[in-house]
Order: C-alpha cells, then sequence, then structure tokens
C-alpha cells in the first residue's frame, strides 16, 4: 500500500491508525437453557475504526467473590466468528455446561478476543 503525503498545508503526514475496539453493551442477561445450566445473553459492540473477526467472548465463572477458584468458561461467538464492522452490535449466547445453577458462581470476569485484517 502506497501513502502519498502533500505537505504544502499541514507541513507532515499522519495516518491514523486502523484498530477495532470491542466492548460489552450494557449488562448480561442471566437465563437457563432448556437443559439445565446458566446462559449468559448480551452485546457487544465494535467502537473502533477497523473490522474485528472471529470475535469471541469468554466469560469465566468464580465459585468465590475473590475470583481464585475458576469453576466453568462460558464462550459465546458474537456474529457467529463473522465480521463485525466499525460501529456495528452483534448478540452473543454463552453457556456454562458445567453448572447447574447460578446460586454455583459467586464472581465472574470477561475478556472479549479477535482478530483484525
Amino acid at each position: 500500500m502506497v501513502f502519498l503525503c502533500i505537505t504544502l498545508i499541514l507541513g507532515s503526514c499522519k495516518q491514523e491508525a486502523k484498530v477495532a475496539n470491542l466492548v460489552v453493551e450494557g449488562d448480561f442477561t442471566r437465563t437457563m437453557t432448556s437443559y439445565g445450566c446458566p446462559e449468559y445473553l448480551g452485546m457487544v459492540k465494535n467502537t473502533g475504526n477497523n473490522t474485528a473477526y472471529n470475535v469471541m467472548i469468554e466469560i469465566q465463572c468464580f465459585s468465590d467473590s475473590g475470583k481464585k477458584t475458576l469453576i466453568d468458561t462460558a464462550k459465546g461467538f458474537p456474529a457467529e466468528l463473522g465480521d463485525i464492522p466499525p460501529d456495528t452490535r452483534a448478540s452473543f449466547e454463552a453457556v456454562a455446561f458445567k453448572l447447574s445453577s447460578w446460586d454455583q458462581i459467586k464472581g465472574e470476569d470477561y475478556k472479549i478476543t479477535w482478530l483484525e485484517r
């Protein structure tokens, strides 16, 4: 890719970095699946200026509020592993398959991962 800068007006040329930035929008909705496992529902939004793809959200479930004992990780795939362009929202659902009750979860953390082009 070739960039051409004309320095007559500004005196220099700056190129803005293109990066995706995914955030959870709002709170998680907590439900139970038809087969009895805790399920997280929610939305992620790309607030960056580049497309993100293969997006995954991992919600770590802990048996203590100090978040020391990990008991399960619920994984969700917004946009079914598709592209999430800038300023676009995508829904996800993530199931904690090893658990049978919300009472088992005393703490949680999450992280969102993605790839960029």
